[in-house]
């Protein structure tokens, strides 16, 4: 179970300051006793100085070393693994590139099947197209050279009643023996009056003449 103080610590860290023992506050300010108390500086005999610059010259060359020691192995460490791993990159990079290659090599295969698949595909549409024209402008022009042929069928029909020199005086005595007269007349209820000479009588007149 957790004490007092712990839970106090967590959770107030910035509001409350719970003592240790032997030391005051940090809210608190310098004691009146110590405000002007200058503490005497130590005096360390020349001997005893100069142990110390020794131990101390020691110490620092160890540290050093030692410094130095563990930079270097790093140094080696690191170039080794990057020697390792750029000819482990190089070894993956010549992998990928050969599966890409491989890949690549695939899709080209795979794309030239399916154009050759749409150009034969497009020639027979064309070869279809084509074969739908030609067969329409044949028939066009059967259509035409039967009416031609029609037209000249009828032109020749009309070639025997055409009047030639040679036919003229008979022309002339037909016509003369079998005058035509074509002129016509139409009432107001549609009845056909041929002849310019036809005796046209009114019905009004005709119901009058009956009764």
């Amino acid at each position: 179970m957790m004490s007092q103080r712990y839970s106090l610590r967590c959770s107030f860290p910035l509001i409350i300051q719970i003592a240790e023992a032997h030391r005051k506050p940090r809210w608190l300010p310098i004691a009146k006793s110590k405000i002007y108390r200058i503490p005497k500086r130590p005096e360390i005999s020349q001997e005893e100085r100069l142990e110390l610059r020794r131990i101390n010259n020691n110490y620092n060359t160890k540290m050093r070393a030692i410094r130095r020691f563990y930079a270097e192995e790093w140094v080696r460490e690191k170039s080794t693994l990057e020697s390792a791993t750029s000819e482990m990159s190089q070894r993956l990079e010549a992998d990928e590139w050969l599966r890409c290659e491989e890949l690549n090599e695939m899709w080209n295969k795979t794309i030239a099947a399916e154009r050759e698949e749409r150009r034969a595909q497009e020639l027979t549409i064309m070869e279809e197209y084509s074969l739908a024209r030609m067969e329409a402008k044949d028939k066009d022009l059967r259509e035409r050279i039967s009416k031609a042929s029609a037209k000249i069928r009828k032109e020749k029909e009309l070639c025997t009643t055409f009047v030639t020199p040679e036919n003229l005086e008979e022309t002339i005595d037909r016509i003369l023996s079998n005058t035509v007269d074509y002129n016509f007349a139409i009432d107001l209820k549609g009845n056909t009056y041929q002849g310019r000479d036809s005796n046209i009588q009114n019905e009004d007149k005709k119901i009058q003449a009956s009764n």
